[in-house]
């Protein structure tokens, strides 16, 4: 299993470091290196959950898997094949009229920095340290930066700016709250194994709680403006809409969630000590003020990547919902709804860049009758939509009815009436936007269906994939058997 984890390690960065040489050009022979690296990762990670046993961690010095982390490398994995395999159309259609027209040697440089972002994420989801974990969710903040300001644009450059900015504010004050959790540890247990998230959890009951109660706000504060809930979410408008549209998808359904899966790492370590209740009320608390601030800017917005941007943090303050009710059915519900997420709105994200370059605007107002025009592209954005909004058969159709059901089953009536409330608002923006996109009379002409055959697959899978893991994960042993352990995990005995 160690030779598997080397694998997934090594072969980004050497994909990274060819395609950054610019010994391979800009041609064929970058694309197919990028797209079949994916495929190795892809297939070492296979092995990997083929050889791993949910209920028997794999323990090194420095690695741990068990059946929570394992769980969300599926989903990095998924969206990592998937954004390789398409990324060759989406790259040549800017290059042959976007913003890659004049520097087509940036192609390289986009691999280099799409391997990088992506290695990172495997780091954080497989270090075993809190130390370690939060060097590396730093890390990816620095390489998608690059990747957000690709473009190189004003509005791209601003929007790095405040990516920047407010996730590394965010960023310090998980840095402090860790550091207090090191203090507590150092106070109760001694220095022996610094911050290692597996020791602290079996003896978490001895931790100071006043001082693991402080440590713990810091750190939900600090990783909840990497996740995106309110009102720390500024950067992620701003940073999904002027990202390319790839890198949009890995934003909101991979780093996202990393940053969850970072969270539920400290949670599992200190609700020993803190109580269920004070993480209970903190999740619900930022999870209602998540999905109201999302509903207005939804129901307004005119740019495309934008409302999809507010899409997610509808889904951000579900799955932080799911959290806090802190129930088997609830973190189950929240661990599919994280891959469903993931799934589909990767989808979403590539299906906008597509419009945005058929139609060379963002701007929704301008777009109309796709379903005339560009029917290939209007069939996913229909399929997408469909399912971000969790109507069946779709994944999130379920994920999101298990939340809401967990919510009333514990008493939060008055929580569960207001979300259903905000998430209509967000349903009926979303609808009116996306149908008069697709059905209302055509104004301006696009350049023509540009979702490549070779495209629809992949879209396809993905979709295919939400129904599977929504509707039929408990037909399938081995992912029935993860998430029970995973949810086992999260709760820590507690249920």
């Amino acid at each position: 299993m160690l030779e598997l984890i080397y694998i997934i390690f090594a072969l980004p960065v050497v994909c990274a470091a060819l395609a950054i040489s610019g010994v391979l050009g800009s041609g064929s022979l970058l694309h197919w290196l990028n797209r079949l690296t994916a495929a190795a990762v892809g297939v070492a990670v296979i092995l990997l959950a083929q050889s791993f046993t949910p209920t028997q961690p794999f323990n090194s010095e420095y690695v741990y898997l068990d059946a929570l982390n394992v769980w969300v490398i599926l989903i990095i994995t998924a969206l990592y094949v998937a954004a390789a395999w398409v990324s060759k159309s989406y790259l040549l259609r800017e290059h042959s009229r976007g913003y890659l027209s004049r520097t087509p040697g940036l192609i390289g440089r986009y691999y280099a920095l799409f391997q990088m972002f992506v290695w990172t994420m495997f780091l954080v989801l497989m270090v075993k340290n809190l130390g370690l974990m939060w060097v590396a969710i730093e890390a990816t903040t620095l390489v998608s930066a690059f990747l957000v300001s690709f473009k190189f644009t004003r509005s791209a450059l601003e929007a790095t700016w405040k990516y920047v900015m407010v996730c590394t504010v965010g960023i310090c004050l998980a840095l402090l709250g860790t550091m207090i959790l090191y203090y507590a540890q150092i106070s109760a247990l001694g220095a022996e194994k610094a911050l290692s998230w597996l020791w602290l959890t079996e003896h978490a009951e001895l931790l100071n709680p006043s001082l693991t109660k402080l440590a713990f706000l810091f750190i939900f504060i600090g990783y909840g403006t990497k996740i995106g809930m309110a009102p720390m979410h500024t950067w992620l408008p701003d940073a999904y809409s002027e990202a390319p549209s790839l890198t949009s998808g890995l934003l909101s359904g991979a780093l996202c969630t990393c940053a969850i899966y970072v969270l539920l790492r400290n949670i599992v370590v200190v609700i020993p000590t803190v109580g269920v209740e004070f993480i209970s009320t903190l999740c619900l608390a930022f999870a209602a003020l998540t999905i109201a601030v999302a509903v207005p800017f939804v129901v307004v917005q005119r740019d495309i990547k934008r409302m999809l941007a507010y899409s997610s943090m509808e889904n951000i303050g579900l799955m932080i919902a799911g959290i806090g009710v802190f129930s088997q059915l609830s973190i189950g519900a929240t661990l599919v709804h994280m891959f469903n997420h993931a799934l589909i709105k990767f989808v979403l994200f590539y299906i906008a860049g597509t419009i945005v370059q058929e139609y060379q605007t963002k701007n929704m107002m301008r777009i109309h009758g796709m379903i005339g025009d560009v029917p290939h592209t209007a069939t996913f954005w229909l399929l997408g939509i469909i399912g971000i909004l969790g109507m069946p058969p779709l994944g999130l159709f379920f994920s999101k009815f298990y939340i809401l059901y967990s919510l009333f089953l514990s008493g939060h009536y008055l929580l569960g009436i207001v979300i259903i409330v905000l998430l209509a608002g967000i349903l009926i923006g979303i609808l009116y936007h996306a149908l008069r996109m697709l059905c209302d009379k055509a104004k301006r002409k696009p350049v023509g269906d540009l979702l490549e055959h070779a495209d629809t697959p992949f879209l396809a899978a993905l979709l295919l994939g939400s129904v599977i893991i929504g509707a039929g994960i408990g037909e399938i042993p081995y992912l029935e058997k993860l998430l029970a352990q995973a949810v086992r995990i999260v709760g820590g005995g507690q249920f």
